[in-house]
């Protein structure tokens, strides 16, 4: 019974309506219609900001970068260099001290197996960029283990240097070692081959002319080593990882080891400018027990193939140092990130390149007067990413 009367309503309804649209003209009813319209289009307009006129709506570019493992150090480093650099159509444009991507650019952290494999990948273009720790970059160029038997790779160009982490010398307590000269006779593990930290330790102990003959040398992963180490069955081992590191941290707090300065006479060759390496200091206020101790920082370069987009190159460079991604960037658990105080991270960016910078890069850099112009390609007028 109610659901009659609601339809005879309706009706009623339905021919009121008729009879007074039947008394306005068309050109009326064309204007009530497309006053409609507008109305409709501008509240779409109002719950969708329109993207940035600085490129088509649909336009987008992809942009890889090779990681590591889920979980650890590279995959952070690439998951924030991602967000920082990332704009993709539909997203506001930039305005006051917001974060500010490359128009049109959706960038995504890939996962690996770890930097060996992205100097492979990016020079085969499977991957458009990675993070490549800076030793084995070089080794890369060299065709030295871990690639022994390939061609040297020579076609990888740097964007920056984007991350630092410091190359540590853990020594059981118990076995009384304080200097780097104190190694010989012992048994040191020096990281799995292929590794960032084998690659790293071995320059340091070649220096001091030590080798298999002077030191008893071992390539165990870092839990292993820990192990052995606690064990009483391994005396030191060397470690590429974060400042500050977990691992480290747990180890100090247990008042069981030291951390061997690696600053002496030798090292300095390490550190000569355009090397592999920087000198860095481990603060003393880091890790239980342990004194401001001297070590060497290992940069964490951003690599891709010479026959990248140079304009894209040169655009997600200069979104890398906007001020106001910094906050996309820093973080406490990852202070190694574009090392430097204000105004230096883009000159500690470009101080241990074992490739050469990107012209797309090098552009950037000229641009602030770090780069000599004459080496730049020609380009256009700088514009915001």
């Amino acid at each position: 019974m109610e659901l009659k009367r609601l339809v005879e309503r309706a009706k009623r309804w339905a021919e009121t309506a008729s009879a007074e649209l039947s008394r306005l003209s068309a050109r009326t009813v064309f204007i009530v219609l497309g006053g409609l319209t507008v109305v409709v289009f501008a509240i779409l307009i109002y719950l969708r900001p329109p993207v940035s006129l600085e490129e088509p709506p649909e336009a987008v570019t992809f942009f890889q970068i090779g990681t590591g493992s889920a979980g650890d150090e590279y995959f952070a480093v690439g998951e924030r260099l991602a967000a920082a650099i990332s704009r993709p159509p539909g997203t506001p444009r930039c305005e006051g001290d917001l974060p500010c991507g490359v128009a049109g650019l959706l960038s995504v952290a890939k996962s690996s197996a770890g930097p060996v494999a992205n100097v492979r990948a990016v020079s085969a273009g499977h991957f458009d960029s990675a993070l490549v720790a800076a030793p084995i970059l070089d080794l890369a160029t060299r065709a030295e283990v871990p690639f022994k038997g390939e061609r040297p790779i020579r076609n990888l160009r740097a964007i920056a240097g984007v991350y630092r982490e410091a190359l540590y010398l853990v020594a059981s307590r118990n076995a009384n070692i304080s200097t780097l000269a104190e190694l010989k006779g012992m048994r040191v593990s020096v990281g799995p081959s292929g590794s960032g930290t084998r690659e790293a330790a071995l320059p340091v102990l070649a220096v001091h002319g030590f080798g298999r003959r002077t030191v008893q040398l071992f390539e165990y992963d870092t839990e292993t080593a820990i192990e052995l180490m606690l064990r009483g069955q391994l005396d030191a081992f060397f470690l590429v990882d974060a400042l500050p590191s977990s691992e480290i941290a747990s180890l100090a707090d247990r008042g069981s080891i030291n951390i061997v300065p690696i600053d002496d006479q030798e090292v300095q060759q390490l550190t000569r400018p355009g090397a592999n390496f920087q000198s860095l200091e481990i603060p003393g206020d880091l890790y239980r027990f342990i004194p401001d101790t001297q070590t060497l920082g290992v940069s964490m370069i951003w690599i891709v193939n010479e026959n990248a987009d140079a304009e894209i190159v040169y655009k997600i460079t200069k979104a890398l140092f906007l001020p106001s991604n910094r906050v996309l960037l820093s973080g406490p658990t990852l202070p190694g990130l574009l090392p430097g105080e204000p105004g230096e991270a883009e000159r500690f960016a470009i101080a241990s390149l074992p490739v050469p910078l990107h012209e797309g890069a090098a552009r950037y850099y000229g641009e602030l007067g770090l780069v000599e112009p004459e080496t730049l390609p020609p380009g256009p007028a700088p514009e915001r990413p």
